[in-house]
């Protein structure tokens, strides 16, 4: 069974692109029994709804002062990236 760190990535991960089957199977083992990780992943829902709904309505979430550069962007892709596919 996945630990609470191993789920917690895979619940942010999935924001972003599609799990495997192996890593839906084992998210959903660990949310069914995580109460924790499960409110973990229904904030993670929220607050990605409120973000693009802010989207929608014209409103920029962060001013551009306070944004991240598109080069640490990339770097923090990258080494998501990376990590993602440690866990093969």
């Amino acid at each position: 069974m996945l630990t609470c760190k191993e789920a917690s990535f895979l619940a942010s991960k999935k924001m972003d692109s599609p799990l495997t089957w192996r890593e839906r199977f084992g998210l959903r083992l660990h949310i069914s029994l995580c109460s924790i990780c499960r409110a973990y992943l229904a904030d993670l829902k929220r607050l990605r709804l409120m973000l693009r709904r802010a989207v929608v309505a014209g409103q920029t979430p962060l001013p551009a002062s306070v944004q991240l550069p598109e080069q640490a962007r990339a770097r923090i892709q990258q080494v998501l990236h990376e990590a993602d596919h440690s866990h093969d």
